[in-house]
Formats: structure tokens, sequence, C-alpha cells
């Protein structure tokens, strides 16, 4: 498969995006279920791409490529319903897929204690937004706060990849910004789907930086890296 493939699928991605976000504005339910699930099937396809170009280490692109699938099913999950049981089964798919992102992060870079303080900053300020903002939880606040504890987790192995930049630069910047993206596309989605009186612009912008990440996550199995651990403890 030629080196650049992934590129097509992720611009394709972005075109399904547009689709997306033109189908949320119309108010088109169908159109918001096709786009969405046709976008994330793209970042999918980019995965797989680079887990068959990534010859080097089929463990990181194997876990990133089943953490793809299981957020493709959450979209598709959370598409089909915002509040009911399809919206809980959505959620664990997403959190899986973080904890398989996490482990695959792992293999880039060992955890050390300072990964598991930035985890509960994170956690802490995430649970802190849930208690003091505005929302309607719908008796789901154990479902987020789960969720909010592994997606904090994910995103700080991702940051501590800067301990391991030196192999592999491109990787780890992408990894970096890839997590933090999806921090805040969450974020903003708790806003949007909880959150009293948000505007339409608030799923639109969540939607972005979400893709955006996929596409910085998917864009890092093709770039080179070192295959071994960094023996920090």
């Amino acid at each position: 498969m030629k080196e650049k493939t992934y590129l097509i699928f992720e611009a394709f991605m972005l075109v399904a995006l547009l689709g997306l976000n033109i189908a949320f504005l119309n108010g088109s339910f169908a159109g918001i279920v096709l786009c969405k699930s046709a976008a994330s099937l793209f970042f999918v396809l980019a995965g797989i791409c680079g887990y068959i170009r990534n010859e080097d280490n089929r463990k990181f692109s194997r876990l990133m490529l089943v953490g793809f699938i299981l957020c493709m099913a959450g979209d598709v999950f959370l598409a089909l319903d915002s509040k009911g049981i399809i919206f809980v089964i959505g959620v664990v798919s997403f959190a899986a897929a973080h904890v398989l992102f996490t482990f695959a992060f792992r293999g880039i870079c060992n955890f050390t204690k300072v990964d598991f303080v930035v985890a509960a900053v994170i956690f802490a300020a995430s649970i802190s937004l849930l208690c003091i903002g505005s929302f309607e939880f719908q008796g789901l606040f154990p479902v987020l706060v789960g969720y909010a504890a592994v997606i904090s987790l994910m995103v700080a192995k991702a940051l501590s990849l800067w301990r391991c930049r030196q192999r592999g630069p491109q990787r780890a910047v992408l990894i970096m910004t890839g997590g933090v993206l999806f921090l805040l596309s969450d974020i903003l989605l708790l806003f949007w789907l909880f959150g009293i009186g948000m505007a339409k612009e608030v799923q639109i912008v969540n939607w972005v930086f979400y893709y955006l990440a996929q596409g910085c996550l998917t864009a890092a199995l093709h770039k080179t890296w070192e295959n071994r651990e960094s023996g920090e403890n």
C-alpha cells in the first residue's frame, strides 16, 4: 500500500465531517448518522493503512487499530441515542478504546509516577467541571465519572510521550495533540449533551476537535519510531 494512501482517507474524513455539520444544521437525523458513520469509517481505513505499513511495531499498531474500530462503534451508538442504554454502550466503547490507546502509548514510553499524578489532576479538573457546571445528567453521572477516569489516564499517557520524543518527535507530537484534542472534544460533548441552553456551535466544534484528534492518531501510525521502550521507571 502506498505510503500516503492514508491521507486520502483522512481527506475523505474531513469531507464527511463537512457533510455532518451541514446535516446537523439542517436537522437531518439520517444525514447525521450517515455522515458520522462515513467520517468514522474513513479514520478506521486510515488506521488500517497505518497497521499495514507499521511493520516495526505490530503490537502498537494493532492496539491503535482496534481502538479506532471501537471509536467508530461508539460514534454510531452516540449518533443513534444521546441519553439511553445505547448511549451507555457508546460510552463503554469509547472507554475501551481509550484503554487500548493507553496501553499502546505505554509500549512507547513506560508508566511513571508522574503519569498518574497528571491523570489525577486531569480527572479532578473534569469532576470539578461536572460538579460546578449547569448540567442535567439524567442518572448518567456515575457513567461519566468512570469515563472521565479512563480518558484522564489516556491523555496523561499521551502527554508523557514528551519524555520519549527523541525516539520519534513527529509521532510524539501527533499523539500528544490527538490526546488533548480528544479531551477537549469530550468536554464540549459533555456541555452539548447535558448542558442547559447550549448553542449548536458547541456540537460543531466538538466534532471538529474529535475528528482532528482521530486524524492525528491515525497519522501517528505512519511516523517512524525506534522499536524499543524508553527504560524510564
